[in-house]
């Protein structure tokens, strides 16, 4: 009986799903193109050059610091939520971590990455 009813269930909510996705494509104003409606980015200007360039390596540095100090933090927040309940050797495990963080930032700024150019 119990699995009846979740197989029902499930069946509902994906109708469901289905119609509400679709429910703007059903009764919404259909869209008229006109103009340059097909260029990658409508901003009223024509584009300067191909959507297809490369980019500057010096964006990929800011996302790599970005990714390496976001990721930081999601390991350092679950333990400040918890720093009632740790242990001295979870203590000091925390702050080799912090200190290893700040190095590597200190490392980073020496060398010249967090520069705009």
């Amino acid at each position: 009986m119990t699995a009846f009813a979740i197989g029902v269930d499930v069946l509902l909510v994906s109708a469901l799903v289905a119609v509400l996705a679709n429910v703007g494509r059903l009764f919404g104003p259909r869209p008229q193109h006109q103009g340059d409606a097909e260029v990658p980015y409508e901003t009223g200007m024509r584009p300067f050059e191909s959507a297809q360039t490369h980019m500057a390596v010096l964006y990929f540095r800011f996302a790599v610091l970005f990714v390496v100090f976001d990721v930081d933090l999601a390991f350092l927040l679950p333990w400040a939520f918890a720093r009632h309940a740790l242990t001295g050797t979870q203590m000091a495990s925390i702050t080799v971590f912090t200190a290893l963080i700040g190095l590597m930032l200190a490392y980073f700024w020496k060398k010249g990455v967090l520069e705009c150019r």
